[in-house]
Parts: structure tokens; C-alpha cells; sequence
């Protein structure tokens, strides 16, 4: 009994959610370049180059970046990028990129650090996050990917591991709640899915990179699961060996897939 509950508190435990804070690979170019000036660059994470935290379009100053990636024919940011940036004025508002970093100012927002005298272009052009806060929804944009996404995780490992010591010990109670795990594991695996696609849709992160391959192996994963149902329907003890050694490699390959999909994930979230 005290084992089971043992178990029970580790599912449990990986099924908890966290919480995370966004840092890219761009963030970390950005701080080491202007490490003099990092504070504000670091309090404002993502929204350096993108509207907020929680929508991924891009601001002004991170228009100029693409813009600057793009006529370099460059996938990764570099120092000598951001120092070519430097006296651009990606705000309008009169004081360069430069300036506003040493400053400690938004270089995408013109009413943060405007030299006097200057007139921005409109708030619609330039992108200025000055416009009135909107009234929080009770839906967050990331549509609870975060909370949901740990279930079909720590149900599927704890899955496994029920049914590894079920068959070691013989154990048909242990095989049953394996069984259950995994089946939970495929459905809330679907909800994972479905609540990631609304976050990209909602937070505008475009479907390419890091986080196409995060859903390429999510979707992969979830399909295994699925697979993994279709051959559990069958009770152990009616398994034949052929079936068993699918049913194995199965199970490896989506412990692989899921746990570097989650990686992905963690690597979109706090950077390398």
C-alpha cells in the first residue's frame, strides 16, 4: 500500500505545473552585447523585440532586427547586427537605439526616452505599447498550454513505470493503473495539442523553428500514445512476443520524443 501511494505521489508530482518566464537566445545576445546597460533590457525579457511577454508580434524594434536579419541573409542575431542598429531610431521618437539601451529607455516605444520637441509617428505606426491597458481576461492568451502540457507527461512516465514493476512483480493491480495512466495520458495528450495550436494562435508565434519542432514531436508523441492504446486493448498475458517488442519500442520512442518535445519547450521558455 505504502508503495502505491508512493507512486501515486510521484505522478503527482509530475503532473504539477510551473511557472515560466520567457528568455530567448536573442535575450542573451542582447544582454551580452550591452552588458553595462542589461537591467532594463533583462526586466522587459521578450518584449524587447515583441509587443509583450504574451503576444509575439513584433515591435518596432523588433521589425528593424528582422528587417536587418533578413538583409544580412542571417538567421541569428550577432553583436555586429545590433551595433549596425545602433544609431537607427526604431521608435521615431528623435533618439537613436543606442541611446535609449544607455539610457535604460524602450527603444521600441516613443514615449519612453523621446528627445523634446520631437513628434513621434502615431501610436498605430510606431507600435507603442502606450496605449490603455485592456481589462485582463480570465482566459490567458497561452490558453493554459502550460498547466495542461504537464499532465500527458507525468501520466505517461508514470504509465510506464506502474507497468514496468506490474510485469516485474507480476502485480495485475499495478498493470491496471499503467493501463488507466496511459489512457489518461493519450486524452489529456490531446488537450495538450489542442491548447498549444490556440497558443500560437493567440500569442502570434509564428508556426516555424523551435517551436514547429516542438509540435512536430508533441504531435508525434501523442500519436504513439495512441498506438500504445491500440495494442493495450489486449491484456499483457495476451501479448505475443511480437506484439510485446512493438509495444516496448513504442514506449521508448515516445519517452524520447515527449521528453525532448518538453525540452524544446523549456529551451522557447528560458533560452539555452
Amino acid at each position: 500500500m505504502k508503495t502505491r501511494l508512493g507512486i501515486l505521489a510521484l505522478i503527482v508530482g509530475l503532473c504539477l505545473p510551473t511557472t515560466a518566464r520567457a528568455k530567448s537566445e536573442y535575450l542573451d545576445v542582447l544582454l551580452t552585447v550591452y552588458k553595462p546597460y542589461a537591467k532594463s533590457l533583462e526586466d522587459r525579457s521578450c518584449a524587447n523585440c515583441h509587443v509583450s511577454e504574451s503576444d509575439y508580434a513584433l515591435n518596432p524594434f523588433g521589425k528593424q532586427v528582422r528587417q536587418e536579419l533578413a538583409a544580412a541573409n542571417a538567421k541569428e542575431l550577432t553583436p555586429a547586427l545590433l551595433q549596425k542598429m545602433e544609431p537607427l531610431d526604431a521608435d521615431g521618437d528623435g533618439t537613436s537605439n543606442i541611446d535609449e539601451i544607455k539610457a535604460g529607455t524602450n527603444p521600441a516605444d516613443p514615449t519612453s526616452g523621446g528627445k523634446p520637441g520631437v513628434t513621434p509617428p502615431p501610436a498605430s505606426a510606431a507600435g507603442s505599447q502606450a496605449a490603455p491597458a485592456k481589462k485582463k481576461s480570465l482566459i490567458p492568451k497561452n490558453f493554459f498550454h502550460p498547466a495542461v502540457v504537464h499532465l500527458p507527461i507525468g501520466l505517461f512516465i508514470g504509465g510506464l513505470l506502474l507497468d514496468f514493476i506490474g510485469m516485474f512483480r507480476k502485480d495485475k493491480t499495478l498493470l491496471h493503473a499503467g493501463w488507466y495512466n496511459l489512457i489518461l495520458a493519450a486524452l489529456t495528450a490531446l488537450a495538450g495539442i489542442t491548447t498549444g495550436f490556440v497558443a500560437i494562435f493567440r500569442m502570434r508565434v509564428p508556426l516555424s523553428g523551435l517551436i514547429f519542432q516542438h509540435m512536430l514531436l508533441a504531435v508525434t508523441g501523442t500519436i504513439i500514445m495512441w498506438l500504445m492504446v491500440s495494442l493495450r486493448v489486449h491484456r499483457h498475458e495476451r501479448m505475443n512476443l511480437p506484439l510485446r517488442v512493438a509495444y516496448y519500442v513504442l514506449a521508448a520512442a515516445g519517452l524520447l520524443l515527449i521528453s525532448y518535445s518538453g525540452h524544446l519547450g523549456g529551451v522557447f521558455v528560458y533560452g539555452e
